[in-house]
């Protein structure tokens, strides 16, 4: 039996990281073609010194539905989770707010 797919997470940075959100992207997207393939996205996403399995965890979340590159809006979404899970935090749903007091 097929299992369903992954649930898809948004993230839209708010106005005032967009900027640096976008940074990000340019840095990672070393040949400004608009979308980070596999090893680009890793050599990038492994400067968070999260753990491998973790990150393969974050590709996941992140590039639904699967196209095995991250476009902006992906990068944004695997960058928000990183930030949270450096933070010891965990999304509360798929546009990845923290619960009440976080």
């Amino acid at each position: 039996m097929a299992q369903p797919p992954p649930s898809q997470y948004s993230y839209t940075p708010p106005p005032n990281e967009l900027p640096y959100y976008n940074a990000l992207f340019s840095t990672a997207d070393k040949s400004s073609v608009g979308q980070l393939s596999g090893p680009l996205a890793v050599e990038f996403l492994s400067l968070s010194k999260l753990p491998v399995d973790l990150l393969k965890q974050i590709w996941t979340m992140a590039d639904q539905p699967a196209s095995n590159t991250l476009d902006p809006s992906k990068f944004y979404v695997a960058v928000r989770l990183i930030q949270l899970f450096q933070n010891g935090k965990k999304p509360v749903d798929l546009a990845l707010n923290l619960g009440e007091g976080e």
